[in-house]
């Protein structure tokens, strides 16, 4: 089985919406709504968790029943961190799932909108080949680590710089070990694969559309705009 993921219990301060950003609209829909959608529709996906506030939840059951979003199997109630809530969603799964089955979980941002069927699919192919895969986008700037003085260190080839988006895919038994020596360590990643890779497990390499980003800022959501206005 392959389960959806979607992580929509962020708070969005940088949005400066006063509001949870999965929810903004955008033409005339929630944000969330354009990632559901292509979830509910992809072949490649069996089920869908959504994990957001407990004091939200009433405006994500009333989304996925307004869409028919009935692969959505349940909310979750998210944690104080994004990892926090990846957590309570793969320990959701860990007594539901049969444990006499592979299974994959694909853990997305309810606020990047413009995932597509195909990265969808490549994701699904690459995790069952190597365990763990993530939709980047190859950097394009030049990047230089810098001290706390503001003085530069070093300037890191740039072909080998990726910028992560998501869908991030794990093998289920993977991720629930990933997850769980994290939380025994105290540890904190930036995102879901550098767990895996703590455990020295190979994480592969997708690049996905130009289109597929996180929408953080207001400028975010003016550039999905025009998007779908083209």
């Amino acid at each position: 089985m392959n389960v959806a993921i979607l992580l929509a219990s962020g708070q969005g301060k940088r949005m400066k919406a006063n509001k949870n950003k999965a929810l903004l609209t955008l033409r005339g829909k929630p944000l969330i709504y354009y990632s559901l959608k292509i979830f509910q529709e992809s072949d490649k996906i069996d089920s869908v968790l959504v994990v957001c506030k407990k004091e939200e939840r009433d405006f994500f059951e009333e989304i996925i029943r307004r869409y028919k979003f009935d692969k959505v199997e349940n909310l979750i109630e998210g944690g104080l961190e994004r990892q926090d809530s990846a957590y309570n969603a793969v320990f959701y799964l860990d007594e539901s799932l049969s444990s006499e089955e592979k299974h994959l979980v694909l853990f997305h941002n309810g606020a990047n909108p413009f995932v597509t069927k195909d990265e969808i699919s490549r994701s699904v192919k690459m995790a069952k080949k190597y365990g763990a895969c993530v939709v980047a986008h190859p950097t394009r700037d030049t990047v230089k680590e810098v001290d706390s003085q503001g003085l530069v260190i070093k300037t890191p080839e740039r072909k080998r710089l990726w910028n992560m988006q998501t869908p991030q895919t794990i093998e289920f038994e993977l991720a629930k070990k990933a997850f769980a020596q994290a939380k025994k360590e105290n540890f904190v990643g930036t995102d879901d694969v550098s767990l895996v890779e703590r455990l020295g497990e190979p994480v592969r390499v997708i690049e996905g559309s130009k289109f597929n980003f996180k929408i953080t800022t207001p400028i975010d959501l003016e550039l999905a705009e025009i998007i779908l206005n083209r």
